[in-house]
């Protein structure tokens, strides 16, 4: 019986498609059907039910995933028991959002490459709603994003908080105290995109104000919020850490509102590779590298005091 085989099968059982586990693995999908198909044969037994939309483990397939990842298991330990040391080499997908990009991602690159040189870094810098689509569908292999990704095998750990705050380009006709009904009536205002953490706070906070009709510009990147608010007066929703640069040169003011805005909570989310455990030792880096950064910046990024920092 060959290993890898049995990890095709896990692949295929946790992503839900022959395409997601032969992309997750660099494999054409005529390979994937063939290790399957060699699987089978050896058991006489059928391990998935290829009639329904969904792809389903049959019962033996469902027996055979108990076993399965408890050999790749096993042989994961044991590679780490004669080589003395866990190296990690090959690739990871890693997904992240911008507040992450625009604040400790360039720290975690570094101490990845610091700690494993061999490991090739695939990096996709999307919204939480595109990461957790790209998961789900296995294209890729971690996602540090906003919120838990809920779907079979998934697990997700809180990495801790950024603070936002109502931002705006330090100048004399723009406000330094207001009431939100102020803001919204006198200037536009800028948010992330529809669906996300920062936006569906600022509809919660919107929703009581006798306003008729806000002015927001949704936007998906960081960097374009700030062009816009550089370009025209306007108001932009961000977190605190990522604009800390410009706060501290006097070229950006916080506003000081009645209604402060919910801290970002940041989320990361993985499949287990009991094979590899890449994933896992990137968040462990990533969780480390958070805690690092709020010792730098008090009261901008607040990881939560009960998480553990773990590492592969």
């Amino acid at each position: 019986m060959n290993i890898r085989f049995l990890e095709t099968f896990i692949w295929i059982a946790r992503l839900g498609s022959f395409r997601a586990a032969a992309n997750k693995q660099h494999l054409t999908q005529a390979a994937v059907s063939g290790r399957i198909a060699a699987l089978e044969s050896e058991f006489q037994k059928t391990l998935f039910e290829r009639g329904h939309r969904d792809l389903r483990l049959t019962p033996a397939g469902r027996k055979l995933m108990q076993y399965a990842e408890q050999m790749l298991g096993m042989e994961h330990d044991l590679r780490e028991a004669l080589a003395g040391s866990s190296r990690l080499s090959g690739r990871v997908r890693l997904g992240v959002v911008e507040s992450i990009v625009h604040t400790w991602f360039k720290d975690l690159i570094r101490q990845l490459h610091a700690l494993y040189p061999e490991l090739e870094i695939e990096l996709t810098a999307e919204s939480t709603l595109r990461l957790h689509d790209l998961l789900k569908r296995g294209t890729i292999d971690v996602a540090l994003q906003t919120d838990p990704i809920m779907g079979d095998g998934i697990r997700n750990l809180p990495m801790g908080s950024m603070r936002m705050g109502w931002v705006c380009m330090a100048d004399e006709s723009m406000p330094v105290r207001s009431g939100l009904q102020e803001l919204v009536q006198r200037w536009p205002l800028v948010t992330f995109p529809r669906g996300s953490q920062p936006h569906l706070a600022l509809v919660q906070l919107l929703d009581p104000l006798p306003v008729d009709q806000a002015r927001i510009h949704y936007v998906s990147s960081i960097a374009a919020s700030m062009q816009l608010i550089e370009a025209q007066p306007s108001i932009a929703t961000l977190p605190l850490a990522a604009v800390s640069r410009q706060l501290n040169s006097g070229l950006y003011q916080e506003i000081v509102c009645e209604h402060a805005l919910p801290d970002l909570r940041l989320v990361a989310s993985w499949r287990p590779d009991p094979l590899t455990q890449t994933a896992q030792a990137v968040i462990g880096v990533a969780l480390e590298r958070m805690h690092h950064f709020a010792a730098e910046h008090p009261g901008l990024a607040l990881p939560p005091p009960d998480t553990r920092v773990f590492a592969i």
